[in-house]
């Protein structure tokens, strides 16, 4: 009875992230406009207005980081990076990447320019975004992305999340180590010429 619990348990961790999306009631899907509003007053790392209708029509990563982190942020960021060359020129032109640092006092748009470098993060698709104390508040509020009630940047999450091309949340991974098989398995089920 538990190898069948184990089994059961296996099969239901592997069911595409599309397949999950597609049986959710439409309530539970986050609109275009809000993803709009929640990154609201972002800078990214040219010290340029984030407007996410930028991003009309294409996934979307989202991860959280800062810039003085010496464990978990840099090893994603790497990770992430690796990831995003695998990808065929093709995909990749489907695809953003929107990292948010937890720190703004510390993270302006100088320091996360310097940062993405350090990653050879393609700031045309990769946006590193800061923005006032207020504003990272309601991102992280809005993505659970801080530990409640705590002000320290490294109580941040390590998830990393996928928007499809309609700015809907469809999954979360794990991001330290990054779930790569899986997110790439749902970045392709979701740009499959039937999706």
């Amino acid at each position: 009875m538990k190898l069948l619990s184990s089994l059961t348990l296996a099969a239901v961790t592997v069911i595409p992230a599309a397949a999950i999306m597609a049986a959710r009631p439409p309530a539970q899907q986050a609109s275009p406009d809000s993803f709009a509003v929640v990154f609201r007053g972002l800078v990214d790392q040219d010290d340029r207005p984030f407007d996410p209708r930028q991003f009309a029509g294409q996934l979307v990563i989202v991860n959280f980081i800062f810039t003085g982190c010496g464990t978990t942020c840099p090893t994603q960021m790497a990770q992430l990076a690796r990831f995003d060359r695998s990808l065929p020129p093709a995909l990749r032109r489907r695809l953003m990447l929107l990292s948010v640092s937890v720190d703004p006092a510390h993270d302006r748009p100088a320091q996360l320019r310097t940062y993405g470098k350090l990653f050879e993060a393609d700031g045309r698709r990769w946006r590193l975004l800061t923005g006032s104390p207020q504003d990272i508040a309601r991102v992280t509020r809005s993505f659970a992305a801080m530990r409640p009630g705590e002000a320290n940047a490294a109580f941040h999450t390590s998830e990393v999340r996928l928007f499809d091309a309609r700015h809907r949340m469809i999954q979360r991974y794990a991001g330290a180590p990054l779930a790569e098989a899986q997110l790439r398995a749902d970045i392709l089920a979701l740009t499959a010429p039937n999706a």
